[in-house]
């Protein structure tokens, strides 16, 4: 299985806002051993997918989904520790491997912006960052006390994360072969997943340049998944 996460340096990110649940057309799916959301419908899958998608800063940043992708947008009056996201309805259980492709559709040089696969409500997670610190451009996974950090190139990538019983690894893709970041311990409950583009100022501050990224081929494939 693929899966992507993302490493947290301080505070996990929390959605501060919700936005209303629209009808979709051509969902995601949802199985008793996976999740599989391409993003092909018309808005985001709130019925079989997602709990919800959410903004700390709306209006300064927002997202869509439309032509195969859930795009995130953050403009250049975004402040400091914006966060957008989205969390599954259905939790996985037991071992997992998650996978999220990503486009950095515009992504500026050293602009304090993470692109995140997580654990929700954890930092347990393995992500894309742009930032002041060296190396600027960064894979990175955070699975306390456990983290690390690998240099990046390019502007497109899938993020994975995978559970073994209390064993957490992130990895992230390169050519056709999965490059480890960091293995550690970690909770064995049933947990939702979480795609996130957010900054932590206390780690590097948001440098004021517009982003866009895009998200598609979200896939969750667990022991069991289990819906409320």
């Amino acid at each position: 299985m693929r899966l992507r996460t993302f490493a947290r340096v301080g505070a996990v990110a929390i959605i501060a806002t919700v936005l209303a649940f629209p009808a979709v057309a051509r969902g995601g799916i949802v199985t008793p051993h996976r999740i599989d959301e391409t993003f092909l419908g018309s808005s985001i899958d709130y019925s079989n997918v997602w709990a919800g998608w959410g903004t700390n800063q709306p209006g300064l940043t927002n997202f869509t989904q439309g032509g195969g992708v859930l795009t995130v947008n953050v403009t250049a009056g975004a402040q400091n520790d914006f966060n957008v996201g989205g969390q599954t309805r259905c939790l996985a259980h037991g071992d997992f491997d998650v996978q999220v492709d990503f486009n950095l559709v515009t992504w500026p040089a050293q602009d304090g912006v993470w692109v995140s696969l997580m654990v929700s409500g954890t930092p347990y997670n393995v992500y894309r960052v742009s930032w002041q610190l060296q190396p600027s451009e960064a894979y990175g996974a955070y699975l306390p006390p456990a983290q690390g950090l690998l240099p990046a190139t390019g502007t497109t990538g899938t993020l994975r994360l995978t559970r073994q019983g209390d064993i957490f690894t992130a990895y992230f893709l390169s050519g056709r072969s999965w490059i480890p970041i960091v293995s550690g311990t970690g909770p064995t409950d049933d947990v939702p997943l979480t795609l996130a583009v957010f900054n932590i100022s206390a780690a590097s501050p948001f440098a004021g340049q517009p982003v866009t990224v895009a998200f598609d081929n979200f896939h969750v494939f667990a022991d069991r998944i289990v819906c409320p």
